[in-house]
């Protein structure tokens, strides 16, 4: 009975049996509220029913809404090359798919620029963000501590952080957050392509290095996995390392000196495909590019098809797209009460200590024909 027709039955009632029944409908109001506070917090749409509490280890959970579209943030350490769009295309795709809102963030490859970003972020509005590092020792009191005690969900992608860089498998994530998605930037991912390179050029060598910028953990796990190739091929010699910010002309500008000063170098190891294919060009032009074998880090495109043509020996898998596409994922899968692994591969797949997340991971002439690059 509602409020009006309970009101309505008051009034026909005889006046010698108001009292009694006044009583009796006084508890019929209450009994009607009450199931009506009880429906309120069941439905569907209500706060209660469309909020789960998501574990992100330290003994910290945080709410995330089960019902609706998310507002989410990705923070990009840059946009300024085809490996950071093909991120940003990842988590795009992903945010559409899901009908979330996404706000995408550029760092400029600068750990100011991107803490302020997080900074401000705090106070946005967000749901989860997805967070590739700049720097990983910078962010991580923001994105373990900060972000979480503001009901934010952190998912970190590619570049670990809090000084796990070095790490592999599940040691990649940080309390604190979901989850880490990547493992193909690791010392042990890198140090097998230079391992094949040794493997293939036994005896003495001179060895140039392209690699990015110095606080980037990236950078430093591959700075990691050329410590590891020194020690155990030593007849080769790193006689140039030359440091950009992982786009092509940066590459171009730094690669030309280096080549002019050193026309005996043997071998190139390039961090990135961007970096070889700014590699190249100076090579040709000096004539040197038959006497020197470059392996690189990222198989894109661009690199598969040098593959192809001879210009370039052997590369590393690199799937950015389906990595941040995952890891947008990873809140959803989260959200809808999964029990997800600490540490997921590019592919979305749990990540096993050591192993790259893809497969094949290294690209050379007798594979490269049927690998699907998700770099320009």
């Amino acid at each position: 009975m509602s409020p009006a027709q309970i009101s309505q039955s008051m009034a026909a009632t005889p006046l010698s049996d108001r009292k009694t029944k006044h009583r009796e409908e006084r508890m019929k109001l209450r009994n009607y509220f009450a199931a009506l506070l009880v429906s309120m917090a069941i439905l569907p749409g209500s706060v209660r029913a469309q909020e789960v509490r998501i574990d992100v280890g330290d003994g910290i959970t945080v709410p995330l809404k089960t019902e609706g579209p998310l507002k989410i943030a990705f923070f990009s350490e840059g946009a300024n090359n085809s490996a950071m769009q093909a991120s940003i295309d990842g988590a795009t795709r992903a945010a559409t798919e899901l009908g979330w809102q996404i706000d995408v963030f550029d760092g400029k490859f600068d750990a100011v620029t991107q803490l302020n970003q997080l900074q401000n972020a705090l106070t946005r509005g967000y749901d989860a963000w997805v967070l590739k590092a700049v720097e990983g020792n910078t962010m991580c009191e923001i994105a373990t501590k900060d972000a979480p005690a503001k009901g934010i969900v952190v998912v970190i992608s590619v570049l670990s952080i809090c000084g796990r860089g070095a790490n592999e498998g599940e040691a990649l994530w940080s309390p604190g957050t979901l989850a880490y998605v990547g493992g193909a930037e690791t010392p042990k991912a890198f140090f097998q392509v230079l391992d094949r390179m040794g493997r293939e050029n036994p005896g003495p060598q001179k060895l140039g290095v392209i690699t990015g910028p110095e606080l980037n953990p990236i950078t430093k796990n591959h700075e990691a996995a050329l410590r590891m190739f020194e020690a155990k091929y030593p007849d080769v010699e790193v006689v140039a390392v030359a440091r950009t910010d992982y786009s092509t002309p940066s590459a171009l500008e730094k690669a030309a000196p280096m080549v002019q000063a050193n026309p005996d170098i043997t071998l190139y190891y390039t961090a990135f495909s961007n970096l070889a294919k700014g590699l190249v060009p100076v090579l040709e032009q000096a004539g040197l590019i038959d006497k020197a074998k470059i392996y690189d880090n990222g198989a894109t495109a661009w690199a598969a098809g040098a593959i192809m043509e001879g210009a370039v020996k052997l590369s590393s898998a690199n799937r950015l797209g389906s990595n941040a596409y995952n890891a947008v994922m990873a809140i959803d899968r989260a959200r809808k009460g999964e029990n997800l692994p600490r540490a997921i591969g590019d592919l979305g797949e749990p990540l096993v200590d050591g192993t790259p997340p893809t497969d094949p991971y290294l690209i050379d002439s007798a594979n490269v024909a049927s690998y699907q690059p998700e770099v320009e």
